[in-house]
C-alpha cells in the first residue's frame, strides 16, 4: 500500500470546536458561582437551622450542582450533531433538569430526614446561580455569530 491512498483524517465541522469551548466556558463558570452559593447555603442553613439545616442544604446543594452539570455534558455530548441537534440537547437537558429537580421537591417534602426549608432555598439559590453562571460564561466566552 501506499501512503498515496490514505485517507484524510475527518475533520469537525466548524461549530464542534465553538460548541465544546462554549460548553467549557460555561461549565467552568457555572460551576464556580455554584460551588460558591453552595458554600454560602450550607452556612446560613447551619446557622438558622443547625444539624437538619446542614443535611438538608448539602443534598439540595449537590442535587442542584448534579443537575446543572447536565445540560453542559450533553453539549459536549451533542457538539458534532447539527447545530440544531446541539440546541435541541441543550433545550431537553435543561427541561428535564427542571422536572428531576421539581420531582425531588416533591418526593422530599415533608421528610423529617432534614430541613425541607434549607433543602428548597439551596436547591433553588443553587439551581439559578448555576443558571446565571452558563449565561454569564456563554456572554464571556465572545464566540463569533457565525462559523465558516
Amino acid at each position: 500500500m501506499s501512503t498515496d491512498d490514505a485517507s484524510p483524517p475527518a475533520t469537525d465541522p466548524p461549530h464542534v470546536a465553538t460548541v465544546l469551548r462554549l460548553a467549557g466556558a460555561m461549565q467552568r463558570t457555572a460551576l464556580i458561582l455554584g460551588v460558591a452559593t453552595s458554600a454560602v447555603a450550607i452556612v446560613v442553613a447551619v446557622v438558622l437551622r443547625g444539624g437538619p439545616g446542614l443535611v438538608g442544604a448539602v443534598i439540595g446543594a449537590v442535587l442542584a450542582l448534579l443537575a446543572g452539570a447536565v445540560g453542559t455534558f450533553v453539549m459536549r455530548g451533542t457538539a458534532r450533531t447539527s447545530p440544531a441537534g446541539v440546541m435541541i440537547g441543550a433545550m431537553t437537558a435543561f427541561a428535564g433538569k427542571i422536572v428531576i429537580l421539581l420531582i425531588f421537591l416533591l418526593i422530599f417534602r415533608g421528610t423529617t430526614l432534614f430541613d425541607n426549608q434549607t433543602f428548597a432555598f439551596t436547591l433553588l439559590a443553587v439551581t439559578a446561580a448555576w443558571i446565571v453562571g452558563e449565561v454569564v460564561g456563554f456572554v464571556r466566552a465572545k464566540v463569533p455569530a457565525v462559523d465558516l
